[in-house]
């Protein structure tokens, strides 16, 4: 007699869910995919500013952050950056590289990127069920049981759970994996924003709106640097957001979060130390009629002197001439540590990622199956595992979905 195959439910549709299927599916098993939103992959959609940054050639633990972090060697020593390459290549997606070592699609284009694993997936004959919401689990020693909204039940042998974070919400994304995980006894970290810009209550910073500068920004919480980074800020008139911002942000509502309060150092000239900086405006302070603020703009965008100079008590138009060797050393050191201190975090409505989700320690890495129901793999952002800004989230999410789906 001829066995039949192994049924698998794919709650989600976004990256791991879609690895996680298309592995079970050439693993043999007979696979369902259900989706609670009308398309797949909508959040995989906008990555990467729409150019889906699939992974990145520093893959390593360090850029992962969590109750255990080191959680992710194990995975990666499973299915890492080679595999992951190989993977995609293999579906007709060769890679370019960018700044830092981020790898796109060579189309640099995320919704190609969905298109072909959705392809990828109806011809392995994965059955994609959109509008599908699951909002219960059941395990028992037979199998699996999903019970959607519309009270379908849907009996299988195994499922992966796969739905993802409340990050993003405009796209659809809610707490229901965190609500799934819970019901099945798993501990759920709480989630907070990641990846995300940060607000800054001072109202002069506000200004300069639409200003993108390099700077290297600083997280400090009791006099350590608890995060930073060299790269572009955009000013907004909420405080400031861009590659610098958005890489220092959990760090900063981590902090946030536990009732501590942080302050952030902008450093307007991160390739020069205090001395040069210096040398730099005695040379810029040779005539002495100019008025101080004017003087700066050789150096600064317009508006910028401005800011900085309302911030630390000196008028823009007092001639050079009239400027104390302390007002002088003032200003340098402004460029060098202008200090501001961050309101309450954005909210996940225009987080990348939500850190927090269900504790590692309760799953089995080798096969992403939970050690607490049998029978159900969890996988991607749902679990308590959340990278740096630059393909680490997804390289996570393809190497989990990818172990969950191998082991069907």
């Amino acid at each position: 007699m001829r066995k039949s195959k192994k049924t698998v439910a794919v709650i989600g549709g976004g990256a791991s869910g879609l690895v996680a299927a298309l592995f079970a599916a050439d693993a043999g098993c007979s696979v369902v995919l259900f989706e609670k939103q009308k398309a797949l992959g909508r959040k995989l959609r906008i990555t990467g500013n729409g150019r889906c940054n699939i992974t990145n050639r520093d893959i390593d633990a360090t850029h992962y952050h969590g109750h255990n972090p080191m959680f992710v060697k194990n995975i990666f020593a499973r299915f890492g950056l080679d595999a992951t390459i190989d993977f995609f290549e293999s579906i007709g997606i060769p890679f370019c590289e960018g700044e830092g070592g981020r790898l796109y699609p060579a189309s640099l284009q995320a919704s190609s990127v969905v298109k072909i694993l959705e392809y990828e997936a109806r011809r392995r004959g994965v059955d994609v069920l959109l509008h599908r919401k699951v909002d219960r689990i059941e395990v028992s020693g037979g199998g699996v049981r999903l019970i959607t909204a519309g009270k379908e039940e849907f009996d299988v042998d195994s499922a992966v759970l796969a739905a993802g974070s409340c990050a993003y919400s405009p796209l659809g994304a809610s707490r229901s994996g965190y609500e799934l995980a819970i019901s099945l006894g798993h501990r759920v970290y709480e989630p907070f924003p990641s990846i995300l810009p940060l607000t800054i209550p001072l109202k002069a910073l506000h200004r300069l709106e639409g200003i993108k500068w390099d700077c290297r920004l600083s997280a400090i919480l009791d006099g350590k640097i608890i995060a930073q980074s060299e790269e572009e800020t955009l000013f907004t008139r909420y405080g400031i957001s861009g590659p610098a911002a958005l890489e220092i942000s959990r760090a900063v509502n981590e902090a946030m979060t536990r009732g501590a309060i942080p302050e952030v150092n902008i450093d307007f000239f991160p390739r020069m130390d205090s001395n040069a900086l210096m040398s730099l405006l005695d040379s810029l302070w040779d005539d002495g009629d100019r008025p101080i603020g004017f003087s700066l703009l050789g150096i600064l965008k317009e508006r910028m002197p401005a800011v900085v100079l309302h911030v630390i008590g000196i008028d823009t138009e007092m001639p050079v001439r009239a400027a104390t060797a302390a007002q002088r050393s003032a200003i340098a050191a402004a460029l060098k540590d202008f200090r501001v201190v961050p309101g309450e975090p954005r909210g996940f409505g225009e987080a990348v990622v939500a850190a927090g989700g269900v504790d590692v320690d309760q799953i089995h890495p080798a096969t992403m199956e939970s050690k607490i129901a049998r029978g159900v793999h969890i996988t991607g952002e749902l679990l308590d595992i959340d990278g740096d800004s630059g393909g680490y989230n997804l390289q996570f999410a393809w190497s989990t979905g990818a172990i969950a789906g191998m082991a069907q």
